[in-house]
């Protein structure tokens, strides 16, 4: 076996090579944003509970609980883009937002509109949107984490998935469909 010819510590009581300067508004924000998401859970999980206290849950309220979880992930993006508020001025936000392509402006209201139909169509799936939401802020958010706690980097991972996330305006359409059954068959 050969040698290793460096030694182990090749500045002894050098510099200790490049360090980034702690940010405490990081921090704080990460502390907060940690702190909400536990509250939504909660919040979430006692509706959750009263629901099911308080209803006779049948079939077509899984079925409902499913597509409405399924459309309401997109929902994850617009909590991001409000995040997104606080960790630019306000010139700033509103520019980089206006600097989406158009396409995908139109994909996201689109997607906000077919959401909304879905919610007025399925009000008993509210509770299951909000999962949805909270489900893939939470993944995404802790996902990436060590990088999200840094504001520049949050800021580039969230534009990113607003110009990369997956045809947004699909994930509404089951709910959509199912509520436009719902109606047609008279439940």
């Amino acid at each position: 076996m050969k040698p290793n010819p460096r030694p182990p510590d090749p500045a002894p009581g050098g510099m200790g090579g490049m360090q980034r300067m702690l940010d405490p508004s990081e921090h704080a924000h990460d502390r907060v944003r940690r702190r909400l998401m536990n509250i939504a859970f909660l919040l979430l999980l006692i509706a959750t509970a009263v629901i099911v206290w308080t209803r006779d849950i049948r079939g077509t309220d899984i079925l409902i609980g499913v597509v409405m979880m399924v459309a309401g992930v997109p929902l994850g993006l617009g909590v991001k883009t409000v995040e997104l508020r606080f960790k630019m001025a306000a010139d700033e936000w509103a520019r980089v937002l206006g600097e989406l392509p158009r396409r995908r402006r139109t994909e996201l209201l689109a997607t906000a509109g077919l959401i909304l139909g879905a919610m007025v169509m399925l009000p008993v799936g509210l509770v299951a949107l909000l999962w949805g939401a909270w489900g893939y802020d939470f993944v995404t958010y802790y996902h990436d984490r060590p990088q999200r706690l840094r504001h520049i980097y949050n800021v580039v991972m969230i534009l990113d998935e607003l110009r990369r996330f997956p045809w947004p305006w699909l994930w509404p359409l089951p709910a959509l469909l199912c509520g436009l059954w719902w109606s047609v068959r008279g439940g």
